[in-house]
């Protein structure tokens, strides 16, 4: 299947949704207990999906050529990415060896990464390569001593790394066959940064937080003034692979395809919104200009930070990156913050009060109830494995 052909089926899949006012639907409704907001709960979390298993860090266009570095902050860990000359990507602890002080900020060009405390220097692989002093530091091993290599792996458009010391990736295991071959089709890996990622606080626990993402039920109530107007709510499709998942929206303008012969349909992607849920915290929107990199951090059981980058196609026009701009702070200050992270933190006194015992999941509601049962089941595996539970 080309890119073409998955756009027309999902197209296809909309229409007959909105044409029988029917949507995707789990077997059954999900109900669980408040307590997965607890704080050994959230603790747990911390030590097996974010701190155990591989994570997003970003996407490749973050790394555009060689020389290249970005700084990342996940879950409490200081990430510095590097593309080193020969264009390999590299994931380096963000903590000079010397005392721990973090050695680089924000992204760019360069050779040498200098620490603002003592000016302990690393190369773009992060070897040590000068010591200011040196005459106070014999037996020092320099070889020993170059910033902490944490595992990474590149692939269809993504980084993706560890947070702590551990076996190498598999890119394509992480993914599965389904998964990697969908975002090798999708072909979105030089796609670049717009600006640097907008970090928004949220005062709610991250699962809160990520289930405003993957349903748009809510979308004729909470966003009635703003998503509701050009995009369907309730009408949703979910197709799993492995613990990912994929969901796909109508705009408002699919509604034109109705009367069409398909062979008149042209690029259906400008009426669809495709999104796809990488385990365990990370959310990417594509769209006939940009995607869109939504990354769920965890701080504490009561707040979190989402991390929000947009990547723009190559060869823009002036007037579509015009469009992108007006619109950007609209997504992000209008909708995510005032409505769905607004509406996330109204959540946390519910979920806490001890009125409630449980909370609910309806059929219409799929794909979260799919990523709530993968972080049991993780949490379960972990278990009879003998990890021992978050500190």
């Amino acid at each position: 299947m080309d890119r073409q052909a998955l756009e027309h089926e999902l197209a296809h899949r909309l229409l007959d949704h909105l044409e029988h006012r029917t949507t995707d639907l789990a077997d059954s409704m999900l109900e669980l207990p408040t307590d997965i907001y607890s704080e050994q709960r959230y603790r747990d979390e911390l030590e097996v999906l974010f701190h155990g298993r591989p994570l997003v860090l970003c996407l490749s266009g973050a790394l555009p050529g060689p020389g290249t570095y970005r700084t990342v902050d996940l879950a409490g860990t200081p990430l510095l990415l590097t593309r080193d000359e020969n264009g390999k990507v590299r994931a380096l602890a963000n903590a000079c060896r010397h005392r721990g002080v973090r050695v680089a900020d924000g992204a760019g060009a360069a050779k040498r990464f200098t620490c603002p405390f003592h000016a302990w220097t690393y190369d773009l692989e992060g070897s040590l390569v000068a010591v200011t002093s040196s005459e106070f530091f014999t037996g020092l091993c320099m070889e020993d001593k170059g910033l902490v290599e944490l595992p990474v792996a590149e692939g269809y458009g993504l980084i993706v790394g560890r947070l702590r010391p551990g076996d190498p990736i598999d890119i394509d295991d992480y993914l599965g066959p389904g998964l990697v071959d969908e975002l090798a089709m999708l072909d979105f890996a030089d796609w670049q940064p717009y600006s640097e990622p907008h970090v928004h606080p949220v005062a709610a626990n991250w699962k809160v937080t990520l289930d405003t993402f993957r349903e748009n039920y809510h979308f004729r109530f909470l966003h009635r003034r703003t998503l509701a107007t050009y995009a369907h709510g309730g009408v949703l499709t979910f197709d799993s692979f492995g613990p990912h998942l994929r969901n796909c929206s109508a705009l408002k303008s699919i509604d034109a395809l109705h009367e069409l012969p398909e062979e008149q349909w042209g690029d259906v992607s400008q009426h669809i919104s495709l999104q796809y849920a990488l385990f365990p915290n990370t959310n990417i929107t594509f769209d006939s200009r940009h995607v869109e990199l939504w990354q769920i951090v965890p701080i504490d059981e009561k707040s979190c930070e989402v991390v929000h980058t947009a990547y723009l196609r190559p060869g823009l026009s002036d007037a579509e990156r015009e469009k992108f701009a007006e619109m950007a702070p609209w997504i992000c200050e209008t909708v995510v913050d005032g409505e769905d992270f607004w509406v996330a933190g109204r959540t946390e006194p519910g979920i806490r009060a001890g009125a409630l015992d449980t909370i609910l999941f309806g059929r219409n509601e799929p794909a979260p109830q799919h990523l709530h049962r993968g972080f049991e089941a993780a949490l379960e595996s972990a278990r009879e494995a003998g990890v021992p539970r978050g500190r």
